[in-house]
């Protein structure tokens, strides 16, 4: 039931029906021959033809050449970036079908080097319990990993386990340790999402044991261990409730940004709204609304925001795709990445598709992380619908990243 180690890819074939076009006027044309030749090398050059505007150019991911001793397939995890490594932790490898078979769970750490691009596993001594859809960031000051909550349960939902415990994984000492509360913060979660700003770390949302989506805000002080509640649930200022969002601060330092999520009761609505959050006012403003929005809701992708915009990139969209005898939600992964501009003198709040060449199969429940100017993502899994009774997950086992500088 499980096709693990199977990665689907593509490209944009492009240049090459440019060049195939040139070839056959050039061969049934000879006069034409060395203008068409001319002009061929001037497509190929800048993307487009002599005389004619200049058009965007198309973008390609870069699949990453690792080696050693990679993560095996699995989704619902965390990928965090600690300077030159990126530091992944947990997931599952999920069932679909509960009459089948049961989920698997892991708490194995992994790092990839992003300049030698070589997996290791890691083996620290004691570690967080096995779960999936936790909070994580990273804390620059120390160097380090840090998670917060996420969640175990079994495929009929007879058995759940929420956590609220914070764990700080240091990757070149090896060594998890767990942060000790001075106070209650928000409690056992699955699917609240976190940054961290100096020694300050900014949680809001999740889902908790009862079943129940939230959408408080929290700081705690990673120097005095001690939570600070910043919303209380139910706001009428905040944006609505959610979890498994996009939260990312931007370069500044000053806002976060959320996107997208889910929102559950009976029925899983994925949210396709983006806010900002301003740390010094304490105060939510909205960007695009849910009904101004130009994009559908999402959720389980990549998201990174830098200098004046923030991109989404990969995940699950709201309709389509194909329904599963375990989930509650359709499976419709794509590959997709849409860019939204945040500030400027004429700020543009419509999301705006990029154009994608060479690019990741359409991939759902990604681990991934800003590193540096590149937005790296590896695992999730893309999902075959095409024949009844045959659907199921293709698990990604391959690491891409995108060039951020050559989004505009």
């Amino acid at each position: 039931m499980r096709n693990v180690d199977q990665t689907l890819r593509f490209t944009t074939p492009i240049a090459v029906e440019i060049w195939a076009f040139c070839l056959i006027l050039g061969s049934f044309i000879p006069a034409s021959h060395g203008a068409a030749e001319a002009a061929c090398r001037k497509v190929s050059h800048d993307g487009r033809a002599p005389g004619s505007r200049a058009v965007d150019k198309f973008i390609d991911w870069r699949l990453e050449k690792t080696t050693g001793d990679a993560p095996s397939p699995r989704d619902g995890g965390k990928l965090v970036a600690v300077g030159n490594k990126l530091v992944a932790f947990g997931g599952f490898l999920e069932c679909f079908d509960k009459t089948k078979c049961e989920h698997e769970y892991y708490d194995d750490v992994f790092t990839l080097d992003t300049i030698t691009n070589k997996w290791e596993k890691k083996n620290p001594a004691s570690r967080p319990a096995k779960r999936i859809f936790m909070g994580a960031a990273t804390y620059k000051k120390t160097r380090t990993a840090v998670f917060f909550a996420g969640a175990q349960y079994n495929v009929n939902l007879t058995s759940v386990h929420m956590y609220d415990d914070m764990w700080e994984y240091d990757p070149e000492a090896d060594k998890f340790t767990q942060r000790a509360y001075s106070n209650q913060g928000p409690g056992a979660r699955l699917g609240p999402e976190i940054v961290i700003k100096d020694d300050i770390l900014y949680s809001f949302g999740g889902y908790d044991s009862n079943f129940k989506a939230h959408n408080d805000m929290w700081s705690y002080n990673l120097i005095t261990n001690t939570w600070e509640q910043l919303k209380k649930d139910d706001d009428p200022n905040s944006p609505s409730k959610r979890y498994i969002f996009r939260f990312e601060l931007n370069e500044s330092g000053q806002d976060i940004f959320m996107f997208g999520g889910n929102y559950r009761e009976k029925f899983t609505i994925q949210r396709n709204d983006l806010w900002k959050y301003n740390i010094r006012t304490n105060t939510f403003t909205v960007i695009v609304s849910e009904k101004s929005a130009n994009i559908g809701g999402r959720t389980h992708g990549a998201a990174a925001a830098f200098g004046d915009k923030f991109l989404i990139a990969l995940g699950d969209k709201e309709a389509g795709g194909c329904n599963t005898n375990q989930a509650s939600e359709q499976q419709n992964p794509t590959d997709e990445v849409w860019l939204l501009r945040l500030d400027g003198d004429q700020p543009l709040h419509l999301w705006s598709r990029v154009k994608i060449g060479f690019s990741p199969p359409p991939l759902k429940r990604v681990f991934y992380a800003k590193a540096g100017d590149r937005l790296y993502v590896t695992l999730g899994f893309s999902f075959k619908c095409d024949k009844p009774g045959e659907a199921g997950p293709v698990y990604n086992r391959d690491t891409y990243s995108l060039p951020l500088s050559q989004v505009r």
